[in-house]
């Protein structure tokens, strides 16, 4: 009952920045730890013959979510009319994107899954396209994925999480993160089918009608709202780094080093350096660099302002920017325990891999009987930003219920993987990562850039 409430107070400061919807039913890698750090498609949709550009949604509403899920008396299923048992779901996976450290079948079991609790069992037919999709593949269809277009349906934005139906009844969820897509689908089955995610409860039928839905964008004013409030706040002003706040990694390191010669502060900027020294403090070799907080964090808010390091790609013998929570450093896998133990989980916010892909991850261990390391990652590719030009903010909200990871305030997963979420106290990090081999030149140098990172959390109860 908890769970299904905070869920409920979720969506209720979600919904009201959804646009409107008609209808009669509505309403509520390699390894972990420093070990995992190793190393959405978007193109503009052409306007091919036979398509008819979509009408932009109705504006967002203000004010409590009007309407609430109503059964049909005869506790039937439909989609503008449509028996529900008669819809295809359809997977769209990947487009130019490969998503190698992304597994397809957890996702399609879980929008199997949720089907099948709510008490309309369907199976989920899996599209690979390397290109905008215009012509309907079913007569029927429930479409999740990047790599379609629809009468009716908006244009793709690669920076929005949105599912809505059109007017002949297709219903479609799109997100910059494949991960999301079951999350998308519980949102639609709790408004449509009145089935609260993780409630075990079938639903008593629906009727939906044409519709549009978003998930706004993450505002600060979200956390205060629950209770939460800003306890740090890292500038970088001056000209060094905070030594009575900040610790920095002195230590070998893969193939190489960590050490406070690759640690500055200039012009607001924490920087991050990457290169090969002979005149290095252990010696000739790689160079790379880690800073971590002193003071340790368990839930709360967490966001960092980044211009990550430019890199050649995952596992391409190349640095890569990062910025995580762990719960010993060294990872220590024993002390996970699922996430529940002492060591807690390891919080990818970001692992960036190239100009324009990034990904965000939880690892635990000793999951499900699993000995090793246990990991769900969200890849995100190709959604016209320039990480290594440009800064971004990174961000993770970590609640007793859920993870919720962000990219410019854009969702990227929400997910409790593992026993739940940690309840232990971890390290917050921002590093430099070093590889385990090079193909860079020994010239090559590589830099990121902190702007800001801030941390909200709850005030601690005497």
């Amino acid at each position: 009952m908890k769970r299904v409430l905070s869920i409920l107070l979720t969506l209720m400061l979600l919904l009201p920045l959804f646009a409107s919807c008609g209808g009669q039913a509505a309403g509520p890698g390699e390894t972990s730890g420093s070990e995992a750090h190793t190393e959405g498609p978007s193109e503009p949709v052409s306007e091919e013959e036979g398509t008819v550009p979509a009408t932009e949604p109705e504006p967002a509403e203000t004010g409590k979510y009007p309407t609430e899920y109503v059964a049909p008396e005869d506790g039937s299923f439909t989609v503008c009319g449509i028996p529900l048992s008669e819809y295809t779901p359809m997977l769209y996976w990947g487009m130019s994107a490969d998503y190698n450290y992304m597994e397809r079948k957890p996702v399609v079991d879980r929008i199997e899954g949720l089907f099948e609790s709510a008490g309309c069992p369907l199976d989920v037919s899996i599209v690979r396209s390397e290109k905008y999709n215009t012509v309907p593949k079913e007569e029927h269809e429930i479409l999740f994925g990047v790599c379609f277009q629809r009468e009716g349906m908006p244009e793709y934005d690669p920076m929005k999480n949105y599912y809505g139906v059109t007017e002949d009844g297709t219903v479609y969820f799109c997100s910059p993160s494949p991960i999301l897509y079951p999350y998308l689908l519980e949102r639609f089955a709790e408004e449509f089918l009145g089935v609260a995610p993780g409630s075990g409860e079938s639903s008593d039928g629906c009727t939906v009608t044409p519709c549009y839905r978003e998930i706004p964008a993450f505002d600060s004013s979200r956390v205060e709202a629950e209770g939460y409030g800003l306890v740090l706040e890292e500038r970088f002003d001056g000209d060094s780094l905070d030594l009575t706040q900040w610790e920095i990694a002195n230590r070998e390191y893969r193939i190489g080093y960590e050490t406070s010669s690759q640690v500055s502060v200039s012009e607001g900027n924490l920087i991050l350096t990457g290169e090969y020294r002979t005149d290095g403090s252990f010696g000739e070799g790689w160079y790379g660099a880690s800073v971590n907080l002193q003071q340790r964090y368990c839930r709360g808010y967490f966001e960092a302002r980044i211009r990550a390091s430019e890199t050649i790609g995952k596992g391409n013998g190349d640095y890569w920017s990062a910025f995580w929570i762990e719960g010993s450093n060294p990872y220590d896998p024993d002390a996970s325990q699922g996430g529940l133990g002492p060591g807690g989980a390891e919080l990818d916010i970001l692992e960036n891999f190239g100009p324009d892909c990034t990904t965000c991850t939880v690892h635990v261990s000793g999951y499900e009987g699993n000995d090793g390391i246990s990991s769900q990652h969200a890849e995100i590719f190709d959604l016209g930003n320039n990480y290594v030009d440009d800064y971004h903010v990174y961000s993770l909200f970590w609640t007793e219920e859920y993870y919720e990871y962000y990219l410019d305030g854009v969702l990227l997963n929400h997910t409790s993987f593992g026993y739940g979420t940690s309840s232990s106290e971890e390290i917050v990090i921002l590093s430099l990562e070093v590889p385990r081999n090079f193909s860079i030149g020994q010239d090559v140098v590589r830099k990121m850039y902190v702007d800001y990172l801030r941390i909200w959390q709850k005030p601690t109860e005497e």
